[in-house]
């Protein structure tokens, strides 16, 4: 029930294993003079929603494709119009999900009438369900695979986050989060897996975030199935107006627990929303400026994260760990870490025989001095922006890291 149907996205998750010769670097003679990040299926960037229908619509899509999304969320409200719709949505470039639960027609007649298209990648069935939900989601999602048996066809539910109160989820007094997310694997066969949960608690963020992504991550590895995480891209109660440092914590920490997509909680005018990307008017805002900048940071260092498993999640910094994550310790060639600021998150990614060092900055407002040891025998490189690697000359790096980025380092394992 569980296996993907998704030829492009492949599963991550957490494993707490031991120290490993193959951290370490071949001897210097089989060293490579440079390296470069290996091929990898793009990272699924999604919006909450993509254009509606109008009179500009093939123009809207170019622009939305332009600030770096890969797939928009979007209710059919008739056959006519959702034909423009993802007409619009190819030639930009882009791919749709239909919003089943708020679209007119319903999923089977979203199916039946829209599953040969080539912009329709998928089904998202409802959002937030608690548990008297997963019957009847359960019989949608057969009668849709029913009518669209494709497997590279996305169907998805999004889950609640773990502060969510038991009646809202719909579980017994003494169940718990993780128990509503696996009675939902159980129950759903849908193919990728999805939560919200928005961290960033006006200057703070919350330690239960690191417990949330945990428990998504290990279902993703349980069920063999991609895992997708919202973020916060818009000032909406405590949650403050979008920076550069606020999507990129958001987008970075659930790449390192493995997520291979990630969601945008809001594109376009939201009512009640503060900063949102597009404006009332519907003009571009600085925030559109600033999801185009991560989202393209995103898909430039996707070869770091999709495909990638990972292997170890820790906490590095003097301020004291989230209850859910445990404090780094040095292994597999690396010597020492040293995060100053609030901390750091800490993953460490395999993929063949390449090696990554993902460290997170905990902080979306200020910079964080970042200082690494290795191995000399190691042949390191530090992951840029751009996705391209910097050999670095010594075996130390000394940087600051801006407001909620990772810096990556990699290197290639001998293969013990």
């Amino acid at each position: 029930m569980y296996q993907s149907r998704l030829s492009l996205i492949v599963a991550v998750g957490i494993s707490l294993m031991g120290a490993s010769s193959a951290w370490c670097q071949s001897g210097p003679a089989s060293r490579p003079a440079g390296l470069s990040l290996p091929p990898s299926p793009p990272l699924a960037i999604v919006a909450w929603t993509s254009p509606a229908y109008s009179q500009d619509v093939a123009a809207r899509y170019k622009e939305f494709a332009e600030a770096g999304f890969t797939h928009g969320l979007v209710a059919f409200g008739d056959v006519q119009k959702g034909k423009a719709l993802l007409d619009a949505a190819q030639s930009a470039g882009v791919k749709l999900l239909a919003m089943v639960f708020f679209s007119q027609m319903s999923g089977p007649d979203i199916a039946r009438s829209f599953k040969d298209h080539p912009a329709l990648a998928g089904y998202y069935l409802m959002d937030e369900p608690e548990a008297k939900d997963f019957p009847g989601l359960t019989a949608l999602a057969r009668q849709i695979m029913a009518i669209d048996p494709d497997p590279n066809k996305v169907v998805i539910v999004n889950l609640l986050p773990n502060y969510a109160t038991n009646p809202q989820m719909g579980i017994k007094p003494w169940e718990t989060y993780e128990q509503y997310v696996h009675k939902f694997m159980s129950e759903v066969p849908v193919n990728v897996l999805s939560h919200d949960h928005y961290p960033i608690d006006r200057l703070s963020i919350s330690p239960r975030w690191y417990e949330n992504m945990r428990v998504m991550s290990s279902a993703a590895r349980m069920c063999r199935s991609p895992w997708w995480a919202f973020i916060c891209a818009i000032g909406f109660n405590t949650c403050p107006e979008p920076s550069l440092g606020s999507l990129r914590i958001q987008s970075y920490t659930n790449l390192a627990y493995g997520a291979t997509g990630i969601e945008h909680w809001y594109y376009g005018y939201y009512p009640g929303g503060r900063g949102q990307a597009i404006d009332a008017e519907g003009k571009r805002t600085v925030t559109w400026e600033y999801d185009r900048q991560v989202n393209r940071e995103l898909e430039a260092r996707a070869g770091v994260f999709v495909g990638s498993d990972v292997r170890r999640v820790r906490w590095a910094g003097t301020t004291p760990p989230p209850p859910e994550v445990k404090p780094y310790e040095p292994r597999g060639g690396i010597k020492s870490l040293t995060a100053g600021g609030k901390g750091a998150v800490v993953s460490e990614l395999w993929k063949d025989k390449y090696r990554f060092l993902a460290v997170v900055n905990q902080d979306y407002l200020q910079t964080m001095p970042l200082s690494v040891t290795w191995q000399e025998s190691m042949r390191v490189g530090l992951v840029g922006k751009d996705g391209g690697v910097k050999m670095l000359d010594k075996p130390s790096l000394e940087i600051n890291v801006d407001p909620g980025d990772a810096a990556v380092l990699m290197w290639m394992s001998d293969g013990q």
